[in-house]
């Protein structure tokens, strides 16, 4: 058998003679190839050329025309020759792995359809591991794209058992792969390929590696929708409540570093979206959902306000999540707090989603003092307790904040409803349109569309044209020009 053409040896006309032995059909003066082969040979000689290069551009732009270079050595030379030399050429510059990383992906049909897409997985594996993290993502996309093609008992067998060694490597990058990885495979194995990897992914929940430990909290969620897919309403007994909920509880304790903790907030919105999909839950479903609750509130007090940031910013999605859900009502005092947060950032953040939160369909206890609001029930509408809030934050420190409220604060007119706005919403308007800040007013001004559209324009211009006449002759031009568009 003839060793094939080295890579170090131009692959399109300077290999060695054994090749030019292989007789090529003549091609005929009139055939569809005659003109454009020759081109593409030219431009995949030109790419190789690039890629032994020293100019790092130059090799890039190579590495971006793999697809080209495979098709014009065709599936066996590419499986033979292309992957190899790419697979020795890992020890490159960052930004010339990442295309060389994204390449690989489209060259399933290059190296000949889903019965030979494994070899993509041997200069795969390789960039899997570097150390540059953009290098690893282009890389795990590409993986994805090949697994999918697999066939069924390839990817049971090559591709599982590479997770496997990227999960049992000493150096962490091939474990952080590991971890961005094993959630989108889980569905598509065994019965005893999924425990093992559940194993797998609980070990690197809990690896000694924080950076390990971040990925395989980001892709909690993830996870906890394949085993839900895969396993269906019998996970809820086993799987979530003895494996995922004990890993949620474990990456949100306040021991973990603040990278890990953050993931906290997009989890627990997961978490509420698989549990609110289920039709009927029963009583053990929903014992699920006591044990959540106190982990998102939980993520109110964090020592970081980085992580209450991200749960102030994601506040609306963890409502919606969790709007069908019992105890849904819990989570408005913690929503509360967060306006009320020391850092300006959060309450920023926190007020930017007032109005979606305020959409919860929870009734919910008035605020202290104010029974006399209540209903036969003793509770009040979400919007009817927010609201209360409005006023308090017109007058917060930070403009920021203020601002934030000027731009949403009419969003709440048509959840609130006529009378309600005349009576709580229009006069915190008025002062948020006499506020000290340019940004403030402009804001406000550019919104009012929203409460025109709840209380009428004759309310509107009794309730607010004195300070709309003022804003009219403001030393700002943006405000001038804003009141004329409205």
């Amino acid at each position: 058998m003839q060793p094939p053409v080295p890579m170090d040896v131009d692959p399109i006309d300077d290999g060695p003679k054994y090749m030019s032995a292989v007789s090529q059909p003549p091609s005929s003066p009139n055939s569809p190839h005659s003109s454009s082969s020759p081109l593409k040979e030219e431009e995949a000689r030109h790419a190789i050329d690039m890629l032994r290069g020293d100019d790092v551009a130059g090799r890039v732009a190579a590495a971006n025309k793999l697809e080209a270079v495979a098709t014009t050595l065709g599936q066996e030379r590419t499986r033979e020759e292309l992957l190899p030399f790419l697979s020795d050429n890992i020890d490159d510059e960052d930004e010339v792995l990442v295309a060389i990383a994204t390449s690989l992906g489209k060259l399933v049909d290059q190296v000949g359809g889903p019965d030979h897409a494994d070899k993509l997985l041997v200069p795969l594996e390789l960039l899997l591991t570097v150390e540059e993290n953009t290098v690893r993502d282009a890389a795990a996309i590409s993986t994805q794209i090949v697994a999918e093609a697999l066939p069924l008992n390839v990817f049971r067998s090559r591709y599982a058992a590479l997770l496997e060694d990227l999960a049992d490597k000493e150096w962490f990058t091939a474990r952080i792969s590991a971890a961005s990885l094993l959630a989108s495979a889980y569905p598509k194995l065994t019965n005893v390929q999924q425990d093992s990897f559940l194993r797998y992914f609980e070990s690197l929940c809990k690896d000694d590696t924080p950076m390990v430990r971040r990925v395989a909290a980001q892709k909690l969620g993830d996870m906890l929708r394949s085993v839900v897919s895969a396993k269906g309403r019998q996970s809820f007994t086993e799987e979530v409540p003895n494996i995922i909920i004990p890993l949620y509880e474990w990456l949100a304790n306040t021991d973990q570093p603040d990278s890990v903790r953050l993931q906290t907030t997009n989890n627990c919105v997961v978490f509420g979206q698989v549990l609110s999909g289920v039709i009927g839950p029963t009583e053990t479903e929903l014992e699920l959902v006591d044990k959540l609750i106190p982990l998102v509130i939980a993520t109110i007090d964090d020592r970081s306000w980085r992580v209450r940031w991200t749960a102030a910013s994601k506040f609306a999605s963890v409502i919606e999540a969790y709007d069908a859900l019992p105890k849904a009502d819990e989570l408005i005092p913690a929503y509360e707090k967060l306006l009320q947060d020391p850092e300006a950032e959060v309450r920023t953040a926190a007020t930017y989603n007032l109005a979606a939160v305020a959409k919860c369909s929870a009734m919910v206890a008035p605020p202290a003092g104010r029974m006399d609001i209540a209903g036969e029930e003793g509770k009040i509408t979400v919007a009817e307790r927010l609201v209360k809030r409005v006023t308090n934050l017109t007058e917060d420190d930070s403009e920021h904040v203020r601002a934030a409220l000027a731009m949403i604060a009419t969003d709440l007119a048509p959840i609130l409803g006529k009378d309600a706005t005349i009576s709580h919403l229009v006069p915190p308007v008025l002062l948020l349109l006499r506020d000290a800040a340019s940004e403030v007013r402009l804001n406000l001004i550019s919104s009012l569309s929203s409460l025109n559209e709840v209380i009428g324009v004759d309310l509107l211009s009794q309730s607010l044209l004195p300070a709309i006449l003022d804003l009219a002759q403001d030393a700002k031009w943006r405000i001038r020009s804003a009141i004329i568009k409205q």
